[in-house]
């Protein structure tokens, strides 16, 4: 160790820095069998061929995220239907695809009719939960709503969302009361948003009716319809089964599927980089935010099938839960706890440190928790980014790496807080 005991002399065997080079290390093999989209460096929506990784940016700042591992996801949405009591109108300029692919929306109406975009879909939502999403910018108005009713017509729910002054709201008008949601604005850029609603408990899984309108809440069963020559921009109408919006999925005349990203070292690479002796993991992400188990930071396994043997970090649930886990032979070996803020745009530093009978992990520069018994898994022959099942299609980190460091050897805890500050 070098003088300062507090950070290590040895050298990471692995450092991959992918908010920075924006580029895959050699030593990574990398599959999706779609394309996808991401966001450029200039804030623009691209879209990224098959096997293509995606080095993502804030559509608001410009900064890069790293490396975008996201699950498998479907678009419902088939295109944009026709408008009542309005008029719209398409190939207008959109400032976050650079291309004349956006909607003008122009109530047509006097202000106490409805007017509203009929959002076509084809396919299946989930009881479980589903998310609605568009990329709007306010014309002359900035009260926007949502409209979503169950094909059985028991839920006919309204997600109101008021960019002014960034508050957003709910009602279920079939008052079947078995509804919850999360709604959400995200700025962009040139005055654009994206806003999204999940709903929770959706009494059936066809969607009948999707549209967007413009109106705010009265706190009634009845909304005013503000203006009658009110104005918005719309574009990239979204319906996909999931607690939160992934990245935009470009539909046309059908649904279409983004296959999850696959990224992952192999054979020799993998033996000459990983010691599955001991060895210490740093890395910094976000995540999505799905309130269920999925994929932490990376794993180290045997085999593509599930718990059987693995070393695996970063392993999180909805804002608490497990920072590191251990399965030998099928068996739970180790689990690690840690309780933590999680989230989609919720960055932390992460560390995890493995050696029989020693295991410990911190979370932006605090030591999480240690066990001092436990085996190794033998056979490990690959390391998987943003999954543990080699062909997951759910249960992926669905977030971003900007950077992770491998050391081979079990380094002290001082040294894990202080890796993660």
């Amino acid at each position: 160790m070098s003088v300062n005991q507090n950070f290590p002399e040895v050298s990471p065997s692995l450092l991959l820095d992918f908010a920075n080079s924006r580029t895959l290390d050699p030593r990574i093999t990398f599959e999706r069998s779609s394309v996808g989209t991401y966001v450029a460096s200039n804030g623009l929506i691209k879209t990224a061929a098959a096997d293509e990784p995606r080095f993502d940016h804030d559509p608001e700042t410009g900064e890069s995220l790293g490396l975008l591992i996201e699950e498998s996801r479907t678009n419902i949405v088939t295109g944009v239907g026709g408008a009542t009591n309005a008029i719209l109108t398409s190939g207008q300029f959109n400032e976050l695809t650079g291309n004349n692919d956006a909607y003008l929306y122009q109530k047509n109406a006097s202000s106490s009719v409805e007017s509203q975009i009929a959002i076509p879909v084809s396919g299946s939502v989930s009881t479980t939960s589903f998310t609605y999403s568009a990329f709007v910018k306010p014309g002359t108005s900035n009260k926007i709503y949502f409209q979503t009713v169950a094909n059985n017509l028991s839920d006919n729910a309204y997600h109101y969302f008021s960019i002014g002054d960034n508050s957003s709201v709910s009602v279920d008008y079939a008052s079947s009361g078995n509804l919850t949601y999360t709604r959400t604005i995200t700025p962009l850029h040139s005055g654009w948003y994206r806003l999204s609603v999940t709903i929770f408990g959706f009494s059936d899984t066809s969607l009948y009716l999707s549209q967007v309108r413009i109106g705010s809440f009265a706190g009634t069963t009845t909304h005013p319809y503000t203006n009658t020559t009110d104005t918005f921009y719309f574009y990239g109408a979204q319906v996909e089964v999931g607690s939160f919006p992934t990245s935009y999925i470009p539909t046309s005349g059908s649904a279409v599927t983004r296959v999850y990203d696959n990224a992952q070292i192999l054979g020799a690479n993998f033996s000459n980089s990983f010691n599955t002796l001991e060895g210490t993991f740093v890395a910094e992400c976000d995540r999505g935010n799905d309130g269920t188990e999925g994929a932490g930071i990376g794993t180290m396994r045997a085999t593509a099938d599930s718990y059987i043997n693995m070393i695996q970090f970063g392993e999180f649930y909805d804002n608490s839960g497990y920072l590191a886990r251990v399965y030998v032979g099928g068996g739970a070996e180790v689990f690690l706890g840690a309780t933590h803020t999680t989230g989609q745009g919720v960055y932390n530093r992460y560390s995890f440190a493995y050696k029989t009978n020693s295991f410990a992990g911190a979370i932006n520069g605090v030591l999480q928790s240690e066990d001092t018994t436990g085996a190794l898994p033998t056979g490990l022959d690959r390391f998987l980014f943003g999954r543990y099942n080699n062909d997951a299609a759910t249960q992926n980190l669905d977030g971003h790496i900007k950077k992770l460091s491998y050391y081979p050897q079990r380094l002290t805890n001082d040294q894990l807080q202080n890796l993660t500050k």
